[in-house]
């Protein structure tokens, strides 16, 4: 059947390829990476190396109950070496209390060091309000 125009609608037959022309294109193909050099191989394998890392420490990261665990059983342990007696709901409850408040944003000291640091951040800022201001001035008295 055709369609209009005169196209075929099937598709043609692939040509019969020979094991020995089939070999000779496999010997010709390269593989991506094959003729790196030392310098790019060590690059891969350092962004390899980095990725394995970052995996391991964000898996450690996720592992919630386990670090829970392990810091119950520290503190257990810390507890009875001292001699206090602490149960586990205490120690549970000291855990949640500063697992609550550990990444939580708390801004500096007010003080004179501190408005010392925002003076020298806005510097530029505070330049040039100063200029503008000795300019104004100066237009007013002239």
């Amino acid at each position: 059947m055709t369609r209009p125009g005169g196209s075929s609608a099937q598709a043609q037959a692939p040509v019969a390829v020979t094991m020995t022309e089939l070999n000779r294109r496999r010997s010709q193909t390269k593989m991506p990476g094959e003729e790196m050099t030392i310098a790019e191989t060590l690059r891969v394998m350092d962004v390899a190396r980095e990725m394995r890392e970052q995996r391991e420490t964000a898996e450690e990261m996720f592992r919630h109950d386990e670090v829970r665990v392990r810091l119950r059983e520290k503190l257990m342990r810390t507890a009875a070496l001292s001699g206090d007696r602490v149960t586990e709901v205490e120690i549970d409850a000291a855990i949640d209390q500063y697992l609550a408040g550990r990444h939580v944003y708390q801004g500096p000291p007010q003080g004179f060091r501190t408005f010392l640091a925002h003076c020298w951040i806005n510097r530029y800022q505070i330049a040039v309000a100063t200029v503008g201001l000795g300019v104004a001035l100066s237009w007013m008295l002239l």
